[in-house]
């Protein structure tokens, strides 16, 4: 019974472990965290480079932002408070879940967003 126990133990503390990793990545992958940390930090009101929130496009107007004009509008883009180049501060999934968020909720979406 000893045997069992501990086993059971063991198995509820992988489980619970393996949530509590997978709860880190899906806040890594909050589009709309991630949106207000790194996009809404240049673009909020009375910004000199413009304020855009995900419902200031359409959703087809942030598809051709995303696939166009993102990379050439940041290539040099610093974030102003780590002082880390934007595009290298990202991963690929951070940046398909910032997309996701802008699409999801732009103006003719079925929940346009400001992201508050």
């Amino acid at each position: 019974m000893g045997r069992l126990y501990s086993s059971f133990i063991a198995v509820s503390l992988l489980g619970l472990l393996l949530i509590a990793a997978g709860s880190a990545s899906a806040q890594n992958l909050n589009g709309k965290e991630l949106y207000r940390n790194n996009c809404k930090v240049c673009h909020d009101k009375g910004s000199p480079q413009g304020q855009y929130s995900p419902m200031t496009l359409t959703q087809d107007q942030w598809r051709s932002f995303f696939k166009l004009k993102l990379i050439p509008a940041h290539k040099t883009a610093v974030h102003p408070k780590t002082g880390v180049r934007l595009l290298e501060g990202l991963t690929p999934d951070q940046m398909k879940a910032i997309q996701r968020f802008a699409i999801d909720h732009a103006a003719d979406s079925e929940q346009p967003a400001t992201c508050g």
